[in-house]
């Protein structure tokens, strides 16, 4: 046994940033470094140096700074949630994580994400031709029928949002003719705007388990401002039909995104959880999970008196989060924060100084 054994350094694939002529992709969606190729090699030279570096119990840095930034904080990272998962120690190499994250198409233009993986962010700045997704069918030719899927556990649906197009039933319909559906978890994240028809609920109770997690970073305005332009009242009223209506064989939970923005109102989305969305019609648990935002509105941002302020705040929500090593690390950057603040507010015709009050104080924000 090793310390720090990974399961997705020897076992996962995050599929992204596809066109008909190459794909990127890495061991998780927290790797800081991707391979891009025309085609993907499950044993490529890098993936084997991360493998033989984690076989003498190292993790690989930076790519794996994520996972040890929040294991120093004594928060539960995305290794340590596999690990419970994949229990014995393997270095086999088989695939038996896999994220794929292909089609762009996504309806909302939310702060802490960007053009690269957002039409409606294209859309805002007149962005043009660059690919939203594949050739469906050339993908689960060339790319996903290159990969043997025979020993598969886990496969996660990301976005753009995946609800809004059919390219995850296409995949899912892939795995189910080629993979062992009914030993496979199935994994959506999407942003709560979309719900499904009974076709798409009758393949995903195919597969052996389903979680469908809701990225929900905020509350009534605040929400609408962090998810624009998605309107609050549709998202509440759509997650309570999930509620009532998932997969026989489905979980959900919450997933939060933790930033500079929002980040001392979390209790707010907490509190409303634990009151509305805390159990399912099963009688399941609704899981929160948070993990904390990259760029510009990262933690390490934070201002030097907000970080004081932050860290002595009794009794928060996620005391974890308190304890990051990076906070207030890179607070220089704050100037432009501000000036990208600035520029979403005018375009947007909002005002985060309104929405987000006691972290405009902080950062010396006003429209």
């Amino acid at each position: 046994m090793t310390d720090n054994y990974c399961p997705r350094i020897h076992h996962g694939l995050t599929l992204g940033s596809i066109t008909n002529n190459s794909i990127s992709y890495a061991p998780c969606c927290w790797m800081e470094e991707n391979i891009t190729e025309p085609v993907i090699n499950f044993h490529h030279s890098n993936l084997l140096e991360l493998r033989q570096l984690n076989r003498q119990s190292m993790l690989p840095m930076p790519q794996c700074q994520a996972c040890v930034s929040q294991e120093s904080a004594g928060a539960q990272s995305m290794r340590q949630g596999y690990l419970i998962e994949h229990g014995k120690n393997t270095f086999d190499a088989t695939l038996q994580y896999l994220d794929v994250n292909i089609d762009y198409t996504c309806n909302l233009a939310c702060v802490t994400c960007g053009p690269s993986v957002s039409t409606t962010w294209r859309n805002e700045l007149g962005i043009k031709h660059i690919p939203v997704r594949p050739n469906i069918d050339q993908f689960l030719k060339t790319k996903l029928g290159s990969l043997d899927l025979t020993n598969l556990k886990e496969v996660r649906l990301w976005g753009g949002e995946p609800l809004l197009t059919a390219t995850h039933q296409q995949i899912l319909e892939y795995i189910v003719e080629h993979g062992q559906a009914s030993e496979i978890k199935l994994m959506y994240n999407t942003n709560g705007t979309r719900l499904i028809d009974g076709q798409t609920k009758k393949l995903i109770e195919k597969f052996k388990f389903a979680r469908v997690s809701f990225s929900i970073d905020a509350i009534d305005e605040q929400f609408e401002y962090l998810r624009y332009p998605a309107k609050w009242k549709e998202v509440e009223n759509n997650l309570m039909w999930w509620k009532h209506n998932l997969p026989h064989n489905a979980m959900l939970s919450m997933t939060v995104t933790a930033s500079l923005l929002n980040v001392l109102d979390l209790d707010k989305i907490f509190a409303w959880q634990q009151q509305n969305f805390s159990e399912s019609v099963f009688g399941d648990v609704i899981e929160i999970y948070v993990h904390q935002a990259w760029g510009d509105y990262g933690l390490e941002y934070m201002p030097d008196r907000m970080v004081k302020h932050f860290q002595q705040l009794p009794n928060y929500c996620l005391p974890w989060i308190q304890k990051l090593d990076f906070l207030g690390k890179l607070s220089h950057n704050v100037d432009q924060v501000r000036k990208n603040l600035c520029v979403l507010d005018q375009r947007r015709n909002l005002d985060f100084s309104k929405i987000f009050p006691a972290t405009a104080d902080f950062i010396e924000y006003q429209k």
